[in-house]
């Protein structure tokens, strides 16, 4: 089943979305507003709970996080960003030991790295992930860990390639904040049930006593498992 939506504004400030489901319309308050359908949400919820069980993912905690954790999941993030997962497994390993296994003392001495080299040949992720370990190295691993758990973030923003939803990753993956990631399927439940993304997220956190991350992790693991919403 596909859905389709178009966005009105912009809901960081709280300002209307317009979701359409197949060809019924309507607008929705980012801030709250009673357009949520409250029973689709939860149904799709415990229908993926149901699916996942006791597997849901579980994120680092970010006091636990050492330099090389960090730096997988920040090469992570810049190469499965636009890319699907299933692409980005199948390479990742090479492309770690490209940048000598994550090793940031190996990494910085590097001048370049040319991308035809890489199973992915990405030429503007490669710079921003050689660019990024530069900075981190410049600052110090444990001052700039001290600054990204103080900052969230907004310090994660300051690295190459990490904007709002990058960044949003980056959190959420690393216990940095207890938050979602927006990807296509979360979106495509949100419009299901007539909400933003936000808006379903807060409701069944609340609702049902768990956090952001954990009902980002059920729904998530639903879709990915079968291939489509709840």
């Amino acid at each position: 089943m596909g859905f389709a939506s178009e966005e009105c504004g912009a809901d960081a400030s709280g300002e209307v979305v317009k979701i359409c489901v197949g060809r019924v319309c309507r607008s929705a308050s980012t801030t709250g507003g009673d357009t949520l359908d409250k029973e689709k949400a939860t149904r799709m919820l415990e229908t993926a709970r149901e699916h996942v069980g006791d597997n849901v993912y579980v994120p680092w905690a970010f006091d636990d996080v050492d330099v090389r954790v960090f730096l997988r999941q920040y090469l992570w993030t810049i190469y499965v960003a636009g890319f699907r997962n299933s692409v980005v497994e199948k390479h990742i390993n090479a492309i770690s030991r490209a940048f000598h296994d994550l090793d940031l003392e190996r990494i910085v001495a590097m001048e370049s790295i040319d991308a035809r080299t890489l199973p992915i040949r990405h030429q503007r992720k490669a710079n921003a992930f050689l660019r990024g370990c530069k900075m981190i190295h410049a600052e110090g691993w444990l001052a700039f860990k001290e600054r990204v758990s103080e900052r969230g973030r907004a310090a994660l923003q300051e690295l190459p390639y990490m904007g709002p939803a990058t960044s949003q990753h980056m959190a959420l993956a690393l216990g940095i904040e207890d938050t979602e990631k927006a990807d296509t399927w979360i979106k495509q439940c949100a419009t299901a049930c007539l909400a933003s993304v936000d808006q379903m997220v807060t409701f069944l956190s609340r609702e049902h006593g768990l956090t952001r991350q954990q009902v980002d992790g059920y729904l998530w693991q639903f879709c990915r498992d079968n291939q489509r919403i709840p």
